[in-house]
């Protein structure tokens, strides 16, 4: 966990230089407007209640009913204040949370760094639950509490000046000295306040470590739950339910042994808490016995005096008061301030990719190798010409699908240089994307809008991957991930590139799921619509070496390149039924 510091300032302050900056300043500065009237109606009310008291202790019955208009007034007032500051504190708070979500997507979204989060050596845990909870909980949490704070120094410097006032000077004699201290009631609350908050941090110091990793394990767990949702079939089949509860049970046992630290130190916190809550009101009574003594002290001035100590009181103690709350702040804020860092550090590649305007693919000089640093394989000097059909073999785990990787730029592990028409080349992978609610034009249409292209295209392309039975379905919204079958998924995204119609198709065993009659149909599709189009399929199938003409068989001691002869090349083509 990375420690406190100053770096949480860039997740805070970002908002308030943007493009909303003035919008946002306005709505705080009325906040804070508000935040003064409130506090300068609790000093009124310190002022009515000496005012009433006196008159009612003094039997001034009369004086005492025409007091009570005045005070309905203000209590409307205050209440009016109250309200609408609370009202523009949470339309701030949603601006806020949207703006930053916006940008955190953004940047999510953008170099696949969605990708690298998941796949790279460093990682941010969880950043589904950072965007979606932590910044929520970052904008609620730093407005109440930073609105909180100044209205409790608001409240603190209003107060003071009561507290100073009606304390006056308290004069004794030590040891032959006399010795006058002004201001006694109000620095005497102030040291009372400041020692109590260093023992709190003394105490209470770790509860923001351990609020940390309690977010954590709970953030595991829910996506462990996310997990069984998405994988449910799959788990069912192997009849996985207590291996799952065995590694529930593992999340569960690290949540309630981080549970107890978080406890024991919440204890500490609240004992010292409440604690100076309960025996504040005897250091008044203490710093009172000198006006007692002095018979100086009336009903209403000691009511106002007890208002104005338990306001200045309030004020000082709001570290206090709000200790367990600015750790899980604290927390919160490491949290996103990691997230950050992880986002914003360069992905370092060894592989560089350029763009062509040609359907050519030319590789140079390529060694892929793993995270670790070991080479998996090499590729010598080639050109894939456009139009030409090439097949990656070879045992499985030499890096096959991470050569696609590279080509795609999500892998740069390794040296060299690969050049293609990155703008109008398509990549399949085994495992198509769908995305749930949307209609099956959405679907067909990923990553382009549904209007991109017309209702015929669309059924072309189910007609020809051979989903002609869900013509009819294709503006149904509907979870279509759950609907499909796998071997469905991949007609899908075939039916996507004969829409996309691409230079380039790199296929990553995009027909495993497939028996050999559909595989065959698809490949004999591809290869009539896209007679121009350079094709490059990592597979395993035998039957598919005769829909392409050169092999680049990997090995860890480098590639082979052959042709495959013009009898495995010839094409072949065959119907089937939806």
């Amino acid at each position: 966990m990375p420690p406190h510091s100053l770096s949480d300032w860039k997740v805070i302050l970002p908002y308030w230089l943007s493009e909303e900056k003035w919008r946002a300043f306005a709505m705080l500065g009325g906040i804070i407007g508000l935040s003064f009237l409130y506090v300068r109606t609790a000093v009124w009310f310190g002022k009515w209640n000496q005012s009433f008291f006196d008159a009612m202790f003094a039997f001034r019955a009369q004086d005492c009913l025409s007091l009570l208009p005045s005070y309905l007034l203000m209590a409307a007032l205050s209440s009016a204040i109250y309200v609408f500051q609370v009202y523009l504190t949470q339309v701030l708070s949603m601006r806020w949370r949207l703006w930053n979500t916006r940008i955190y997507l953004r940047q999510y979204l953008s170099n696949e760094t969605y990708y690298r989060l998941e796949h790279g050596q460093e990682q941010a845990d969880n950043p589904d639950q950072r965007i979606a909870d932590d910044l929520s909980q970052m904008t609620i949490w730093t407005l109440k509490l930073g609105l909180d704070a100044i209205q409790a120094v608001t409240t603190l410097i209003s107060f003071s000046i009561v507290l100073w006032d009606i304390g006056g000077t308290l004069s004794f004699s030590w040891h032959g000295h006399a010795i006058h201290i002004p201001g006694y009631l109000f620095l005497g609350t102030v040291l009372a306040t400041l020692f109590t908050s260093l023992v709190l941090e003394r105490f209470g110091g770790p509860l923001v470590g351990a609020n940390y990793r309690q977010q954590h394990y709970d953030a595991d767990l829910r996506a462990g739950l996310m997990d069984v949702r998405r994988n449910s079939e799959q788990i069912a089949f192997y009849g996985g339910e207590e291996a799952e509860n065995l590694r529930f049970s593992r999340y569960l046992a690290h949540i309630a042994t981080n549970w107890r630290s978080v406890v024991t130190y919440t204890w500490r916190a609240n004992f010292i808490t409440n604690f100076f809550h309960e025996t504040a009101s005897c250091l008044l009574w203490v710093m009172l016995i000198p006006k007692l003594l002095a018979h100086t002290l009336t009903v209403g001035l000691y009511s106002r005096t007890n208002a104005a100590f338990m306001q200045a009181r309030n004020s000082l103690q709001w570290f206090i008061d709000n200790y367990t709350d600015l750790a899980t702040l604290r927390s919160i804020l490491q949290r996103l301030n990691e997230f950050e860092r992880v986002v914003a550090h360069p992905f370092e590649k060894g592989i560089t990719r350029h763009t062509l305007s040609s359907g050519d693919v030319q590789i140079e000089n390529l060694i892929l190798k793993r995270p670790d640093g070991s080479v998996l394989t090499t590729l010598p000097n080639l050109t894939l010409h456009a139009g030409e059909r090439w097949m990656i073999s070879g045992p499985s785990g030499i890096g096959k699908s991470t050569l696609l990787r590279a080509l795609a730029g999500l892998w740069g592990y390794g040296s060299g240089t690969l050049s293609f028409d990155t703008k109008h080349a398509m990549f399949v992978p085994q495992r198509p994307y769908v995305p749930d609610g949307t209609s099956l034009r959405q679907v067909l249409s990923y990553p382009t809008t549904p209007d991109h292209y017309d209702t015929q295209a669309y059924e072309s392309v189910l007609k020809s991957v051979n989903l002609a039975c869900y013509i009819s379905r294709l503006d149904d919204v509907a979870d279509w991930s759950q609907i499909f079958s796998p071997g469905e998924e991949q007609r899908l995204a075939i039916a996507r590139v004969l829409l996309f119609r691409p230079r380039v198709v790199f296929l990553d065993e995009a027909t495993s799921a497939l028996d050999e009659e559909n595989e065959t149909l698809l490949y004999s599709v591809l290869t009539t619509h896209l007679p121009q189009a350079t094709l490059v399929s990592v597979a395993h199938h035998a039957n598919l070496r005769r829909f392409h003409q050169h092999e680049i068989l990997l090995s860890p001691k480098g590639a082979l390149i052959q042709p495959i002869s013009e009898t495995e090349a010839a094409s072949g083509s065959t119907t089937a039924s939806c």
